[in-house]
């Protein structure tokens, strides 16, 4: 097809360099890569996902596992729960040494938030407790969704995504004893910066085109390819500073 010819030609922003992959070393840190479809990657192209991106960063030092579903929720009794998928069964069994969780704009949706918003903090710290019970006692990361730059995309309410999980998450690592949450809120409003739904702003169903976000910026919730590397590259930060700061 004209996308494979493409991926192998390399061409694209971030779709450069593709030779393939080392394979990890023996005894590599392992990474499991927790989330919904901006985890598993959706809209990007040529398998860019930001755990891919992340383990060509990190190199064979690391291994990285994406065990991002599509639609899932973080609530327990939402529409999908990522409980209740494979993917949470073997990442919660893959007694991994890093643990890089981003959950909750699917909670946004319109059918769900206003319902179940109260149980969101308790449902992920118990999803946090699951993988603080692993043997490999992982360092667990939780991030801030990226902005929602469009009301309504999704099913989703822009005021749940820019406002009120960016005020939950930051409470639910600390109340859980985390570091700060990977803001990608923040690094995505640097570039596309958006006020609609946050703090003090009315929502907006108008498009809101962003260079990182996929459908030629106008998704309104997930990224492409340069917005993907652009959050492993946060991670790739992140990882490497904690592991520098380790081997103290």
């Amino acid at each position: 097809s004209s996308s494979v010819a493409a991926c192998a030609r390399g061409g694209g922003a971030r779709s450069r360099r593709r030779a393939p992959l080392p394979p990890p070393l023996p005894g590599a840190t392992t990474v499991a890569a927790v989330g919904d479809s901006i985890t598993a990657g959706y809209l990007s192209s040529c398998g860019q996902s930001y755990p891919h991106q992340l383990q060509r960063m990190l190199g064979p030092a690391y291994r990285v596992t994406n065990f991002g579903v599509g639609g899932t929720t973080l609530l327990r009794k939402g529409d999908h729960p990522y409980w209740n998928t494979s993917a949470f069964a073997s990442a919660s069994a893959s007694n991994a040494d890093v643990v890089v969780l981003m959950l909750g704009t699917n909670d946004a949706k319109r059918w769900q938030w206003p319902k179940l918003h109260g149980e969101f903090e308790g449902d992920y710290g118990a999803l946090i407790s699951v993988f603080k019970r692993m043997p490999s006692k992982p360092a667990i990361f939780l991030m801030r969704p990226p902005p929602l730059y469009r009301d309504g995309v999704y099913g989703m309410l822009q005021v749940a995504v820019n406002s009120d999980l960016q005020r939950l998450v930051p409470k639910v690592a600390k109340d859980n004893g985390l570091a700060p949450p990977i803001d990608l809120f923040g690094l995505f409003q640097g570039e596309c910066p958006i006020a609609s739904g946050t703090p003090g702003h009315a929502p907006n169903a108008t498009d809101v085109v962003c260079d990182w976000v996929g459908a030629n910026g106008a998704d309104g919730c997930h990224p492409n390819n340069e917005g993907y590397g652009r959050l492993a590259e946060l991670v790739w930060q992140l990882i490497t500073r904690s592991a520098a700061r380790s081997s103290l």
